[in-house]
């Protein structure tokens, strides 16, 4: 198998397994071991290994020696630390691109809105093509508030809820989402830069709510 060959198979070991892990096909303390995973994919240990450590990167797993990988607990706490800090920070950022952001700027925006609304929620891992485009329509904002540290620092945070994030948009309605990037969007075309702040900070909250009230009705998730 060639080089790229065995990026595509280990890229599908994890978006496999991740899915697993978030829709609870996997539970939260069970372990998967890597000659499972070897022996389902019909694979070697190398791209199997390389997924995991991916997995666990993102909050997924941890690796425990000897013994493959272990499926993480999500944490209250971490969830509300980290989305509190997100809240703060996506605001600003949303506040100070809004002066900024020309009519193309707005309507990129709300063409990745329209692409958002368009997807199929009865397809195969709907989850798998809300999340880039999601990620896009948030690093807009980030990217263009004068700010260099703030999209690395947003986007580390963001590393390490990928989980949470995933979890979030498994467990609510969408269309709620959908409707906050219209409201950012429309505070910004309106001129108003502590209105979007505002939208964008209601849009944080309500994805922490969402998952704080998921995990306080399943507390061993």
């Amino acid at each position: 198998m060639n080089d790229k060959g065995l990026v595509t198979l280990k890229q599908n070991i994890h978006n496999e397994t991740r899915h697993e892990i978030i829709f609870g096909k996997v539970s939260p303390g069970e372990r998967i071991t890597e000659s499972r995973l070897t022996e389902r994919f019909q694979c070697s240990r190398g791209p199997v290994r390389e997924a995991l450590i991916q997995l666990e990167k993102e909050g997924f797993v941890v690796l425990v020696p000897n013994q493959g990988a272990v499926v993480t607990k999500i944490s209250p706490k971490e969830v509300e630390d980290y989305y509190t800090l997100l809240e703060l920070l996506e605001g600003k950022a949303v506040e100070w691109s809004a002066p900024h952001l020309t009519a193309a700027d707005i309507k990129k925006l709300t063409d990745i809105n329209h692409r958002l609304k368009k997807i199929a929620w009865n397809d195969k891992n709907p989850v798998e093509k809300w999340v880039p485009l999601n990620q896009t329509f948030h690093r807009f904002f980030r990217e263009r508030c004068s700010n260099e540290k703030m999209n690395w620092i947003i986007e580390e945070i963001r590393l390490r809820i990928t989980r949470h994030r995933y979890t979030s948009l498994a467990v609510t309605a969408l269309d709620d989402y959908l409707n906050d990037h219209e409201a950012i969007v429309d505070a910004i075309r309106q001129g108003d830069p502590e209105k979007a702040r505002t939208a964008m900070e209601t849009h944080i909250r309500r994805a922490r709510l969402v998952l704080t009230g998921f995990l306080s009705r399943f507390p061993g998730f």
